[in-house]
């Protein structure tokens, strides 16, 4: 299977997701993160990844599950990369590469998951919920469908929802209000100073909701947001975040992401 992301794929993720990071639109700050065009949305990339990984997997497999993928390094617009996929019990490990197979850009995997077994080792009991509005989840599933007409199953979509409210809702708060210090002068969570990065991405998906499509949309869908970890060094910052998902009243998905926030070379001479 061959990808190749362009800036029509790009602008449509952006206008969906509100993902506007400038690595994706300003060659300059592509090439600060060492890409020669812009950078594709890690998030863009890995929609088909989801649809295809999760669809050889379902034909197997019945039950729970978990998909995960790291981002090791950003991919360039109007480049080809292949999918290598290689099964075997009770998973399905992928990689995303260059089509000399000398890099990896993705590398993750698909794999059996109890889902009640895996609530266990969280604790959402005293998680704040925010409710998702029933004519926004519709909004939005429009948009989805009618820009991203490959993808069928339902969790990929509630995924893609709850990170476009994260960056709308939540973002510039964790890292302006919480990371002073080493946001510095930048009051927004996407500007000059700090760059951006998606670096890895997991979703634990439920019995219930595993094998759902797009069909079966539903309107009761809220959220909790929970920081994990905070890795600081002098000019990088981690941020490791939990995102419960209740579809119907009932934890169905559990997102773990990783963002990292890189400073720019021109805040880190200023600084020096």
């Amino acid at each position: 299977m061959i990808l190749n992301f362009d800036k029509d794929s790009v602008k449509e993720w952006a206008d969906f997701s509100g993902d506007f990071n400038p690595i994706h639109f300003d060659v300059l700050k592509a090439r600060q993160i060492g890409l020669n065009d812009l950078a594709v949305h890690g998030m863009l990339a890995m929609l088909p990844l989801k649809q295809h990984t999760t669809d050889l997997f379902l034909k197997e497999l019945v039950g729970g599950y978990c998909w995960s993928s790291s981002l090791r390094y950003p991919l360039g617009i109007n480049n080809d990369y292949e999918l290598l996929l290689k099964s075997s019990d009770n998973k399905i490990t992928f990689s995303l590469n260059d089509m000399q197979s000398t890099k990896k850009y993705f590398i993750g995997r698909i794999q059996t998951n109890n889902f009640d077994q895996t609530l266990q080792e969280f604790d959402f009991s005293n998680a704040h919920q925010f409710t998702i509005p029933s004519d926004f989840i519709k909004q939005k599933f429009s948009e989805f469908q009618k820009k991203f007409t490959e993808i069928s199953f339902l969790w990929i979509y509630f995924d893609a929802l709850i990170f476009s409210i994260y960056l709308e809702k939540h973002a510039s708060k964790l890292f302006t209000e919480s990371l002073k210090k080493f946001m510095g002068k930048q009051k927004q969570f996407i500007g000059n100073d700090v760059l951006l990065l998606h670096t890895n991405h997991k979703v634990y998906v439920s019995n219930d909701i595993g094998k759902l499509n797009l069909v079966n949309i539903s309107e009761t869908v809220s959220y909790s947001l929970m920081i994990n970890d905070v890795a600081q060094q002098e000019n990088s910052l981690s941020i490791s975040l939990t995102i419960p998902v209740w579809v119907e009243n009932k934890i169905s998905i559990i997102i773990t992401m990783n963002i990292m926030g890189i400073k720019t070379y021109n805040q880190i001479k200023e600084k020096d």
